[in-house]
């Protein structure tokens, strides 16, 4: 995993954003990695249902705000965040069953 300086580290402002666009680059590749196990969990769903799972949005959300306050950061935002990510995917997995199940229907 990539090794980031920590902020004492760094002898001047240029720096501090050099190590702050790095690891802004590699939160965007994670969120890029969790997107691929999203659209590997479509298999798993049978429908719509499975796919929205308020109980489990919910639960993800809210576990990433307790989170996000432990490590002192403003659980507000991240659960903002997190509200935004899920739903998001929620839509992008909808689509994706639907678009496997035409699927099916044309191999039927």
């Amino acid at each position: 995993m990539e090794q980031f300086k920590n902020p004492g580290d760094c002898c001047d402002i240029e720096e501090i954003r050099q190590e702050i666009d790095k690891i802004d680059k590699k939160i965007i590749e994670l969120f890029s990695i969790r997107y691929e196990f999203v659209k590997e969990i479509v298999s798993y769903k049978k429908d719509e249902k499975g796919v929205i799972a308020r109980e489990r949005k919910d639960f993800v959300i809210n576990e990433r705000a307790r989170i996000a306050n432990e490590l002192g950061l403003n659980e507000d935002v991240f659960r903002q965040i997190f509200t935004i990510l899920v739903e998001d995917n929620i839509k992008k997995e909808l689509k994706l069953l639907q678009l496997n199940k035409s699927k099916s229907e044309v191999k039927s």
